[in-house]
């Protein structure tokens, strides 16, 4: 997007803001202004249909087509969307604890689906939400009457993460309840055990669903920017290790690339929408990946 970055807000500014609804509506909100402004190459005759999106209309007009060839907001003036069910997962798993510049990945995985949901919302399509942990897994059915909202974000102010990612078993009746296709999207660290994550979406995505994962990782761990001797502990298991930092690491890094670059590669070859996002990035990159990806269903 050719869209100044300043009208984005840092995730460590909105862990300020204690009210996931305000939260939410100050993203979307600045993500629709911002995005409306982008540049548009080549616009032609096409879009004499449409006007620009002004601040204050139905999104349930706004033509999401459009947008992902044009990185702008078109409204259609005659037309509307055929609505989609969208089933938001949050991974709430111990590792999810992991804090970087004031912000946890369950944190902005919050941040973020509270922020989809809201877009949702607005586009009167049915969502729900599933937050998953050993401990307790809460089912949200998606529906699309007018409390929804309000149940949704009082769920995710309500999550803590706990436990680990439960076993297939333990989710498949909820997962695969839906007697229609659905848009999948889930917040995770990817933090597994053995591939139960990974697996879970795989099978997924074999019963016809749009699958969107957003993988978040901490800048300090893709950096690895420590210094010392440190112990540091699997947030999960309790377990421990002592480590040089300078010494660990080339070898911590060569081996972070060479996991995200064959994870990346064995999910896109499932056809599952992949995207690594970083605690300190700016929600919008992840709106318009979930915009575009909408648009498959």
């Amino acid at each position: 997007m050719h869209v100044s970055s300043y009208r984005f807000i840092a995730p460590h500014i909105l862990a300020a803001i204690s009210d996931l609804h305000l939260l939410a509506k100050t993203v979307v909100d600045g993500f629709m202004l911002g995005a409306n402004q982008s540049p548009i190459p080549g616009a032609g005759l096409e879009f004499s249909q449409y006007r620009s999106y002004q601040p204050g209309d139905d999104l349930r007009r706004v033509d999401w087509k459009m947008y992902a060839r044009s990185d702008r907001y078109y409204v259609r003036e005659s037309e509307t969307e055929t609505s989609i069910t969208i089933r938001f997962v949050l991974d709430a798993s111990a590792s999810m604890a992991h804090e970087d510049n004031g912000v946890t990945k369950f944190d902005y995985a919050r941040f973020l689906i509270a922020s989809l949901g809201y877009l949702a919302h607005s586009q009167g399509e049915a969502f729900g939400l599933e937050i998953i942990n050993e401990a307790a897994d809460l089912h949200l059915p998606p529906k699309r009457d007018h409390q929804q909202l309000h149940r949704f974000l009082h769920e995710l102010e309500r999550a803590k993460p706990a436990g680990i990612w439960p076993d297939w078993a333990d989710l498949e009746s909820t997962l695969t309840g839906a007697q229609k296709r659905e848009m999948i999207v889930l917040g995770s660290d990817l933090h597994e055990h053995q591939n139960e994550i990974t697996a879970a979406l795989s099978k997924l995505r074999a019963l016809k669903n749009e699958v969107l994962l957003f993988h978040l990782m901490g800048r300090n761990e893709m950096a690895f920017d420590y210094e010392g001797f440190l112990t540091f502990e699997d947030l999960e298991s309790g377990k421990t290790v002592q480590v040089d930092a300078q010494q660990a690491r080339a070898s911590y890094l060569k081996n972070l690339q060479h996991r995200l670059q064959t994870m990346k590669q064995i999910l896109r070859e499932q056809n599952l929408a992949y995207e690594l996002l970083t605690l300190d990035q700016p929600l919008d990159w992840a709106l318009r990946k979930y915009l575009i990806q909408r648009t498959k269903l």
